[in-house]
């Protein structure tokens, strides 16, 4: 895993990252701002010419345009240039992966910080009243003046164009809107957000500020003071969540989260087919599968399927159960029994039920599918006839259970027994792991003296591994301010991961 995927320790880390997004989205809005002003003002020499600008610009030509109003485009992608030996230059591309998209990889590291326990009052609001993007966005513009007033000044020149003055530090409506949309249609669905019992401000999150009598757009957001505490609080206190978006009716007062809610993380996977690289055979029995799935879900039938994955770490299970979510265009509930504490297992199991989580994924699933054990070792442990409900119910709905274990003899036969389907990932063959070796770097510049097919004979490791030795190579290699990742960048990464093997 990348440095940059590291959770988020304390809610400063968390607010630096999005204030830094903000930071951003603010420079780029001046510097349209003085670039619109600066054209507007060649050509008008009234104030209604200025009024009127919206509708002439870009009709009426700018006579002589200063030296910079003509920039050639910079180029879309940086090209660098290393020496051939000929003499002459060759191209190569930039030695870095395709960029990945800001809010998805703030996803990750809040998931990552949810899994060691880390609490974030923001992520934690916007997931238990399931806001959208620009609502949390929204929360966050509100929020800025109250870690820093630069961005109450940042807010009053992009409202008035003036960069001293008297009014508020707070965001109007109309600059959120503008800021936070693309287009006009996404402008009308977010001002859509902001009416009705399920808004920000009919649960008095937010409220609106006007200085004068005026239009809505011109009035001012404001986040409630209670709500500024919990989000800037070091340690949020989820209980004053729960109570402060309680309701008058106690049926629709949002419940506190349960060890079942902690328990399973759910998240919508982008794994294509032809991104697993295994076997033909494994690969059609995984089709068939989410075919058999998604025929369920078509005709509503009681026929839900259980599957039990079966391979060493890093073979793919969880990858391969990221394609059929994907496949069947679901949400994939995972749960990892390994990190959920005994004393809570009977309540998690009662709660996976087929209509929250249809397709689900249980790590670890010797933990309640193994072998008998007495049970003053494990009081807390779903008896027999507790798991044998459960699974029928699981059967009775459309869906799919899938089951993961490292070793097929860890799961009880009589369980087997009563699984459709039973999927070995085997550990990848010499000529998968070379294919693995350069999915991983794909987009990468890598040293020609690399030998792929030698790295992947000597090195027998799994895909899961492979991926994480190409992350941490590329971090080494671009830490070095190196053009190309060589063979010493993987070697080194496979020192930090006590990996001994020589590779030549």
């Amino acid at each position: 895993m990348g440095v940059d995927l590291m959770p988020f320790a304390v809610i400063c880390a968390f607010l630096k990252t999005e204030l830094a997004w903000l930071d951003r989205l603010l420079m780029l809005a001046i510097a349209r701002q003085r670039k619109d002003h600066k054209a507007i003002e060649k050509v008008a020499t009234t104030p209604a010419d200025r009024l009127s600008s919206h509708w002439w610009k870009g009709v009426i030509s700018v006579p002589n345009p200063s030296y910079d109003d003509c920039r050639a485009p910079a180029a879309a992608a940086t090209e660098l240039k290393s020496p051939a030996t000929n003499g002459e230059s060759a191209t190569l591309p930039k030695c870095k992966k395709a960029p990945v998209g800001y809010q998805s990889q703030l996803e990750r590291r809040i998931q990552i910080s949810a899994q060691d326990n880390i609490v974030l009052a923001l992520p934690s609001l916007r997931h238990y009243l399931n806001l959208t993007l620009f609502e949390k966005n929204l929360l966050l513009m509100v929020l800025a003046p109250e870690v820093n007033r630069r961005y109450g000044r940042l807010y009053h020149f992009l409202q008035t164009g003036e960069e001293k003055g008297t009014a508020t530090d707070l965001p109007m409506v109309d600059l959120a809107l503008r800021l936070l949309c693309r287009n006009d249609l996404e402008r009308r669905r977010a001002r859509a957000k902001l009416t009705g019992p399920e808004s920000l401000i009919e649960k008095k999150i937010l409220r609106y500020v006007s200085l004068r009598p005026g239009s809505k757009l011109t009035s001012y957001l404001q986040l409630s003071d209670e709500w500024v505490n919990y989000l800037l609080a070091e340690q949020p206190d989820q209980d004053v969540l729960f109570q402060r978006l309680a309701t008058p009716e106690p049926l629709l007062a949002l419940p506190a989260p349960t060890p079942a809610t902690r328990a399973v993380k759910i998240r919508q996977p982008e794994v294509a087919w032809d991104q697993l690289i295994l076997p033909t055979s494994v690969l059609s029995q995984l089709q068939t599968l989410s075919q058999q799935t998604s025929a369920g879900f078509v005709t509503k039938a009681d026929t839900g399927q259980t599957t039990l994955l079966v391979g060493e770490t890093g073979t793919g299970k969880t990858m391969s159960a990221g394609a059929i979510a994907t496949s069947l265009q679901q949400s994939l509930s995972e749960l990892d029994l390994a990190q959920v504490y005994p004393e809570h297992w009977l309540e998690v199991l009662q709660s996976l039920d087929s209509a929250r989580y249809p397709v689900l994924l249980i790590k670890s699933a010797a933990v309640w599918f193994g072998r008998d054990r007495n049970d003053e070792d494990q009081p807390y442990r779903p008896s027999r006839a507790q798991l044998q409900q459960w699974l029928t119910a699981r059967k009775s709905e459309p869906g799919i259970t899938l089951l993961s274990a490292r070793y097929l003899h860890t799961v009880q036969a009589r369980w087997r027994q009563q699984i459709e389907a039973t999927v070995s990932l085997p550990m990848p063959y010499k000529v998968a792991r070379k294919m693995m070796w350069r999915q991983a770097f794909s987009g990468i510049t890598c040293s020609s003296k690399i030998d792929w097919m030698d790295l992947a004979t000597q090195l027998k490791v799994s895909g899961g591994e492979i991926q994480l030795l190409a992350e941490g190579a590329i971090a080494i290699a671009q830490s070095k301010n190196a053009k190309t990742v060589k063979l010493s960048h993987i070697q080194q990464a496979m020192k930090q991961r006590g990996l001994s093997v020589t590779i030549h």
